[in-house]
């Protein structure tokens, strides 16, 4: 048999087809089934696990044991370093593709429980997993077994490998992408009124600041990475390392009482008002897979806006309505009281090309004069106001650098 070759056409298909399949329901099933035509004699479900023992598979592609269909399976053999070959699955970078052949010593593997009683009666040997996403002690992988069978094995299982290292970060981007939208579906409702700011930048996190999801607005915040951005380990990272242990902390608190919290942070542009905020989704429009990995997990709602008494922060006008550069700065300056011939004279530009991007900003902000711009502006002002002048719970104000 000869080794299996993918080309540079079904790769591409495959790699949109995570995408789609990420959206549909079963989940993931249709880029399961065109991994198995590709790759003979290999089986391919989603899994979820809590500590070392599997949830029941969420979908899956070629032949498995019935009893993946239910609770408890228990993975009982350990990797080179002689931690459960699960459990240490979970400590992994999302994205992460491991395979057994390396990552545990063959005789371990092939004498586990595991391999005797679920993969050797269908044929399977060696498999390889691509870690999805993980909380606390959940997590979820997509796994693929390869045939027992040497001459198979050698056929597909580098093949296999290798394709699946750059698959991986397209499957993570699915997952969180259709993650978001189905949660975002009914973020309003889920905010139960406290804020009706969802325009404002919205980042959503778990109490040990694992990013889980961000609107529109948030994700252009977190792709400038001020104040914050997504680190490699998929944790929200502020800018500041000040600001990040001040955010921490609040977390922190917020796990314990969770009640609405309000925090100061420096930006490039200007001071920043974080308002943290217990998020809780209904989780009945999420995929299996989501309910499990989220389904105990305490989730925050971050709304980045300003004080009453700041200057406007022009990024934060970039993030939420999608302005330029240019058109923030002219924004800023309108609302500072400036004539379109000042911003003019100040900025060296024609004063053409000033009308012309006050008119761009008056569209994207949808509105027709400084007066209306200065109202539909007050929005950013939203979030600091739930903590200026004693507004709220007593608890929610307080001195000091990050105080609100």
């Amino acid at each position: 048999m000869k080794p299996v070759e993918i080309s540079h056409a079904e790769l591409s298909g495959l790699i949109g087809l995570i995408y789609e399949s990420a959206l549909e329901d079963p989940q993931w099933k249709r880029f399961l089934d065109r991994m198995a035509q590709l790759f003979p004699a290999t089986s391919a479900m989603v899994l979820g696990h809590q500590g070392n023992r599997l949830f029941p598979a969420y979908t899956g592609t070629g032949v498995r044991h019935e009893r993946f269909e239910r609770a408890g399976i228990e993975v009982d053999f350990v990797n080179r370093r002689n931690e459960n070959a699960l459990t240490s699955n979970a400590k992994m970078p999302n994205g992460f593709v491991g395979r057994t052949r390396k990552l545990a010593d063959h005789e371990v593997f092939f004498s586990s429980n595991f391999h005797r009683t679920l993969m050797a009666p269908m044929g399977q040997g060696h498999f390889m997993t691509l870690k999805l996403d993980s909380h606390s002690d959940r997590g979820a992988f997509i796994v693929f077994s390869v045939s027992a069978d040497p001459e198979v094995e050698a056929a597909t299982h580098d093949p296999l490998f290798e394709t699946l290292k750059l698959l991986a970060p397209h499957a993570v981007r699915a997952l969180k992408m259709a993650r978001a939208l189905s949660m975002a579906r009914n973020a309003l409702s889920v905010m139960g009124g406290f804020l009706d700011t969802i325009v404002l930048p919205m980042v959503v996190v778990t109490g040990r600041t694992e990013f889980v999801f961000a609107n529109a607005a948030g994700r252009r915040l977190l792709a400038r990475e001020v104040p914050m951005r997504v680190a490699g380990d998929g944790r929200l990272q502020m800018q500041d390392a000040q600001d990040a242990r001040a955010f921490a902390a609040k977390l922190r608190e917020m796990e314990g009482q969770p009640v609405a919290a309000g925090l100061r942070v420096e930006g490039e542009d200007g001071p920043l008002s974080l308002c943290l905020t217990p998020f809780r989704p209904s989780l009945s429009d999420v995929s299996p897979l989501d309910r499990d990995l989220l389904q105990e997990e305490r989730l925050f709602a971050v709304f980045i806006g300003q004080r009453g008494g700041d200057a406007i922060n022009l990024g934060l006008l970039r993030d939420v309505y999608e302005l330029t550069a240019r058109e923030a700065e002219v924004c800023g300056a309108l609302l500072a009281g400036q004539s379109p011939a000042q911003i003019a004279d100040g900025s060296g530009r024609a004063l053409k090309t000033v009308r012309n991007q006050i008119q761009a900003v008056y569209e994207k902000v949808g509105v027709t004069s400084v007066a209306e711009l200065s109202e539909a502006l007050s929005v950013f002002r939203t979030v600091g106001a739930v903590f200026d002048g004693g507004a709220g719970p007593p608890q929610l104000t307080g001195g000091g650098r990050h105080a609100g």
